[in-house]
């Protein structure tokens, strides 16, 4: 009972957060942010289309795995590349800023070669297959860096003169969010092995979500509302002097 009460939750969420992710696609298309933000774009169309596809497969399936474990390694590169593209536009151009993106790209560097190394000499046949290995390693250090990339965001805002409306600093913050969340996940669920697989399911998928709603929040315009600058009073006889004004205007002229 309780595990399919858990399995029709992990659904409900997995469709709202196609609609957000279909949400987020459409506004960038109609607010011309694609040029702006490509890359993020194209991670979350990645992300909507492997959604949509999943829908029809069997969780249990080899079908199901191979899609899956392709897409997120896809998502990997593009959630890597997605710190590069906040970090130019958050960053002046000046040669402090280059000094921190050559940092993080070795640092990225860094944490890939160690991912490696523990792949490498991990021994045959414990645990998942070595490719699913790699880009287990790969996610968790994009998301390690992506957490990081909010922690310097935060601590750095007053100097780089950015304020939480920045849309760089949106997509900043819904990464860093997942991020940490998702990091958690793995300690206390494949690591620590504290919480079970459905938990850390739902778990994950909640992060997720989360950051969808934070990305719709800055990405996703609210209807308009037209300000109400001035009501006039209800005064009959200033109406009256207003438009008796404007009759004897007209009579003049015609």
């Amino acid at each position: 009972m309780a595990h399919g009460l858990a399995y029709l939750v992990i659904r409900v969420v997995w469709v709202l957060s196609l609609v957000l992710e279909a949400a987020i696609a459409l506004s960038m298309l109609k607010r011309r942010l694609v040029s702006t933000f490509p890359i993020f774009f194209a991670y979350s169309i990645l992300e909507l289309l492997t959604g949509i596809t999943l829908l029809f497969f069997d969780t249990r399936g080899n079908n199901y795995a191979l899609i899956y474990w392709c897409s997120e390694a896809v998502a990997v590169l593009l959630g890597l590349l997605i710190i590069f593209e906040v970090l130019r536009h958050i960053l002046p151009s000046n040669p402090s800023s280059r000094f921190v993106t050559n940092f993080v790209w070795i640092l990225s560097a860094v944490v890939a070669l160690i991912a490696l190394l523990v792949l490498v000499s991990a021994k045959p046949g414990a645990g998942n297959e070595p490719t699913y290995d790699l880009v287990i390693r790969g996610e968790r250090s994009v998301r390690f860096l992506q957490a990081s990339l909010l922690i310097m965001v935060t601590a750095l805002m007053s100097r780089l003169g950015l304020s939480w409306h920045d849309k760089s600093v949106g997509i900043a913050t819904g990464f860093g969010v997942y991020s940490a969340l998702a990091l958690v996940e793995f300690e206390f669920g494949p690591h620590l092995h504290f919480m079970s697989n459905t938990a850390t399911s739902l778990l994950n998928i909640g992060a997720y979500t989360l950051a969808l709603i934070i990305w719709s929040i800055y990405l996703v315009p609210s209807p308009r509302r037209l300000p109400i600058e001035y009501l006039p009073k209800l005064n009959l006889a200033e109406w009256n002097n207003v438009v008796g004004s404007y009759l004897n205007q007209w009579y003049r002229r015609y």
